[in-house]
């Protein structure tokens, strides 16, 4: 009696699922995808620490071999990704993994596809094939520090498209920025800052806050509204929000942060050099010239 046959092909998706569900934390949310594969096999939603839904979703695609065969130098360079495919990926709102599974060994490995398409832009901008290449040592995605690098790598991408804005806002600010923290350093402790000067060192310091936490710098500011109660409470002022004391205090917080975001921009650049080259040679170029404490070179 002849019976329908299992393709081997399926039965390694299906092994890969199991292995990819097995590695993300029980509280997630995986979701399926109601229409045919377009190159996303599922949708993850991140839940946080308390068991809320944070509605931070990620696209999957979930890629298997019965075994890795790794390189020498512990790298492995996946090709079977269409072009067509990793365009619709770098094009969507929504942050891209790619989850490779060792199917003998039950391990899982991931890479975040804007990412890495950024990293190699010139490869990708040909528009002729484009390579993924895992590292079994960066990307292994594990029970104990998978989840947590997983959520890193999310939310650098998800919150990209706001980098960048935050990135040229501060770039084309940068004179603004070190002029105004010069002219109130060290004035009369007592003046109030008037609300045209509030509302532009708030701005400054919304933008370099962005920036410190994007980039994984650790600030020793604190918060616009620690500055702001520290404030009322030395003054006992309910009219204004801030004194010229309260910027003296942390004005040199505020310098060695912007010189530090600036070091840092330097060197994510340099990171995408390919990217930058191709869509802002103009940003690539004036980042280059500038010196670490933001003045040009030329």
């Amino acid at each position: 009696m002849q019976l329908p046959d299992r393709i081997p092909n399926h039965i390694k998706e299906t092994t890969s699922f199991k292995i990819f569900s097995n590695h993300i934390p029980d509280n997630w949310i995986i979701r399926d995808v109601t229409e045919r594969d377009y190159g996303v096999d599922c949708y993850v939603e991140i839940v946080n620490d308390k068991n809320q839904l944070t509605g931070d979703l990620a696209s999957i695609q979930l890629k298997s071999t019965e075994e890795i065969d790794w390189n020498l130098d512990d790298t492995l360079l996946f090709s079977k990704v269409k072009i067509s495919t990793s365009n619709y990926w770098f094009r969507s709102p929504v942050p891209v993994f790619i989850f490779l599974t060792d199917n003998k060994k039950k391990e899982a490995y991931f890479l975040s596809v804007k990412n890495h398409i950024r990293d190699h832009f010139l490869s990708f901008a040909k528009q002729k094939s484009f390579n993924y290449r895992f590292s079994k040592k960066i990307d292994v995605f594990d029970k104990d520090s998978g989840p947590s690098l997983f959520t890193l790598r999310y939310a650098w991408q998800d919150r990209r498209e706001r980098f960048e804005t935050e990135m040229k806002m501060f770039l084309s600010n940068l004179n603004n920025y070190q002029n105004f923290l010069d002219e109130h350093n060290h004035r009369d402790h007592h003046l109030p800052i008037e609300s045209i000067e509030l509302i532009f060192f708030e701005s400054m310091f919304k933008n370099f806050e962005f920036l410190a936490d994007y980039l994984l710098i650790e600030s020793k500011v604190g918060t616009l509204k620690e500055l702001k109660t520290k404030s009322k409470k030395v003054f006992k002022d309910d009219f204004y929000e801030l004194y010229e004391h309260d910027l003296t205090q942390v004005g040199d917080s505020l310098r060695e942060l912007c010189n530090q975001i600036i070091k840092d921009l330097k060197s994510l650049v340099q990171i995408e050099k390919e990217y930058w080259m191709v869509l802002n040679m103009n940003l690539f170029n004036y980042v280059n010239n500038l010196s670490d404490d933001g003045q040009l070179s030329y």
